[in-house]
């Protein structure tokens, strides 16, 4: 009997998932017809695919104070496109900390700073902890304008880690604290819980400068549960010795 079931579900056809042309049980078998001979396809030669064009790499200025008026007034900056604004960095060449965000941050009024007022005094604090004088520091930006939708495409990260690395340069801190996901990514190539995992270092030139990536301080004001892990990532960083 079960023999018999196989052969019947065979001969309808319920093993398979389709048939492309209607049949019926009972139709006779019709005996394939030979295939036509085709003529042999003409072969195409493939068309090279198209070569992307290098983006050319930015002027850098080699002295620290043309540096700075280039990023001011230069009109080839990748962020010119973006907005008129631009945000200057500010702070002590050779300080010992030298802090770094991706973008500027805008007020209500829509203008733009390294940091809004509240992130501002909270980095003090942050600074004061590790016993650093935040008007002894430097503060800089990745990205010197804040474009339309608060994004850098991937294409542009490869120029400005050149060029945050040339500015690191000049500027010579003896510790960089990195603030953010987006900065991580760039400078470090890894997402911020992957960066903060252990202590970084930046290689400019012949230098090699200590680091630390953690939670910008936009970040601890909205969800004040992480201020305890940023204090772990702070303590990180090599003890700044009294004066």
């Amino acid at each position: 009997m079960i023999h018999s079931l196989q052969n019947w579900w065979a001969l309808a056809g319920v093993e398979l998932d389709y048939t492309d042309q209607p049949t019926t049980l009972l139709a006779p078998e019709i005996a394939p017809q030979p295939a036509a001979s085709l003529a042999p396809a003409s072969v195409t030669k493939p068309e090279p695919e198209e070569l992307l064009v290098p983006v050319p790499s930015e002027p850098l200025p080699a002295e620290y104070a043309d540096f700075i008026d280039w990023l001011a007034n230069a009109n080839d900056l990748i962020e010119a496109k973006w907005s008129k604004q631009r945000v200057a960095p500010r702070g002590d060449l050779e300080p010992e900390i030298m802090t770094i965000s991706a973008l500027p941050e805008k007020n209500h009024h829509g203008e733009v700073n390294l940091f809004n007022s509240d992130n501002q005094k909270l980095l003090d604090r942050m600074l004061a902890a590790i016993g650093c004088d935040s008007q002894k520091s430097y503060s800089a930006t990745i990205s010197q304008s804040v474009p339309f939708d608060g994004r850098i495409d991937e294409q542009h990260w490869t120029t400005l880690k050149t060029r945050i690395f040339h500015h690191i340069g000049l500027v010579r801190p003896k510790r960089v604290i990195c603030f953010g996901d987006l900065a991580a990514k760039i400078i470090f190539g890894e997402d911020l819980m992957s960066a903060r995992k252990n202590k970084q270092f930046i290689n400019h030139g012949s230098c090699k400068t200590e680091a630390i990536v953690t939670f910008h301080p936009r970040i601890l004001i909205e969800r004040p549960l992480f201020k305890a892990e940023a204090w772990k990532d702070l303590q990180m960083l090599t003890r700044i010795s009294a004066p």
